[in-house]
């Protein structure tokens, strides 16, 4: 007998005697098993909706099932009610192949989205692990340039925790600043999930082979050869927002710290902190605001690739990528604090219903883009406040467009008003990108 829950019994007494889970073929019993442990701790007939739920969103975590179904039955034994649970499960193809937005450990590096492919070995020793090995298709170096073979493994705790192991190699065309930049690398560590909040530490070692292209600056050419990394890294942060490309509502809270220094060629302590909220208004209409703040401290050597840059499509409008802040030579080297206050409004397409589908694909933009970068080089309280007694400014107007909440894409029309003569600022007042990345 099907049960149908009635809120005025959902405080009733009740006990699990059987679990059955069927559609198992190459996912082992014992993971299973210790996924199901908690639903015989029931003690209420809410208690064990609750703890099915909580089931089935384990079950779907281990990445191993299309699809996961359950049912709660009662039958009675010698005038004693006695419930089951029995679990349906659609294992998933145990490979799969996709060609998507290339999504690693340096988006925050690329210039444009690379198109890749991306083959995925499915319950690989048959508890949830995954193996899966990416490279890039189509970039805007006209090159196989990007690869990366990674191995998660999720383990049934509390905090959701995840190991993992990545192995890649990445090309960063910075030609517009002088250089290219291979990078070969390994990382390992532990994410761990709660509710909005998300913790990613982990160990980094990494090679580097910085190359200039003709006619480079000096400044640029002094930082050129090979280096060594070798850094701790730990990401925290808090997320409610409904969409990270597109934010309606809720808040983004993240601190992103690295220590540089054991072993290698570079030492150094790299904190930065991102605040972002989303507040919906009328008739659709929306407001974000968001706060960045970089402070690298050096304690020998440090490549300018570790530094902080600023500019950008979708970071700091009005001014070319990493356009902000050139040297004395030329060149652009990046610096060691930077702040950004950006805010934003997002305006519904007049003439066209809520339940239109292109009033939730493309928004009208109107934006203000403000910050400035500096240099460490006195105590940290002067260096803060001349870093925040200049200022470059931008506004503008434009669309923007989320592509399955996963990309977006924003042609605007900017307008630079405070800005240093050294800067690289768009020439024709149009710009246009698109990325993973929003700020």
């Amino acid at each position: 007998m099907r049960v149908d829950i009635d809120p005025a019994v959902s405080d009733h007494p009740i006990r699990i005697d059987r679990v059955k889970v069927v559609g198992l073929n190459r996912t082992k019993d014992d993971i299973v098993t210790k996924t199901t442990r908690n639903l015989f701790e029931s003690r209420t007939l809410n208690e064990a909706v609750s703890k099915i739920v909580e089931t089935k969103k384990n079950l779907m975590r281990l990445d191993c099932f299309n699809k996961v179904s359950s049912t709660l039955d009662m039958e009675s034994v010698d005038g004693r009610d006695s419930y089951f649970v029995t679990i349906n499960v659609e294992e998933s193809n145990w490979i799969k192949g996709r060609v998507n937005i290339l999504n690693d450990v340096y988006q925050d590096s690329h210039d444009q989205p690379k198109l890749s492919t991306c083959i995925s070995f499915m319950n690989l020793f048959r508890r949830g692990e995954k193996l899966a090995v990416s490279t890039d298709i189509y970039s805007t170096n006209k090159r196989f340039s990007t690869g990366m073979i990674s191995f998660t493994k999720p383990l049934l705790a509390p905090y959701k925790p995840t190991l993992y192991l990545d192995i890649y190699k990445h090309f960063i065309n910075k030609k517009k600043l002088g250089y290219f930049n291979n990078q070969y690398g390994l990382k390992t560590g532990i994410t761990l999930e709660y509710d909005s909040w998300f913790l990613d530490l982990g160990w980094e070692g990494m090679i580097r082979n910085l190359q200039h292209v003709p006619n480079a600056p000096f400044g640029i050419r002094e930082q050129l050869g090979l280096s060594m990394k070798s850094s701790l890294k730990m990401s925290a942060s808090y997320d409610s927002r409904d969409s990270p490309v597109f934010p309606i509502n809720g808040s983004l809270v993240q601190l992103i710290s690295e220590v540089a220094g054991l072993g290698g060629s570079n030492n150094f302590f790299k904190n930065e902190l991102i605040l972002q909220k989303s507040i919906r208004l009328f008739l659709g209409t929306s407001l974000t605001g968001s706060f960045s703040l970089g402070l690298l401290e050096k304690m020998g050597k440090c490549s300018m690739v570790d530094n902080f840059y600023l500019g950008g499509p979708l970071t700091f409008r009005g001014f070319d990528d990493n356009g902000v802040g050139k040297n004395n030579d030329g060149s652009i080297t990046g610096t060691t604090m930077f702040w950004r206050f950006n805010t934003h409004l997002h305006v519904p397409l007049p003439f066209l219903s809520d339940k239109n589908k292109l009033s939730h694909f493309i928004r009208i933009h109107m934006f203000m883009n403000s910050g400035n970068m500096g240099n460490r080089q006195a105590d940290l309280v002067t260096d803060l406040k001349a870093l925040f007694n200049s200022i470059r400014l931008s506004c503008g107007a434009g669309f923007a467009v989320h592509l399955n909440h996963f990309l977006r894409f924003e042609l605007n029309y900017c307008l630079p008003i405070y800005y240093s003569s050294q800067d690289s600022v768009i020439p024709n007042r149009s710009q246009w990108g698109f990325g993973i990345l929003f700020y």
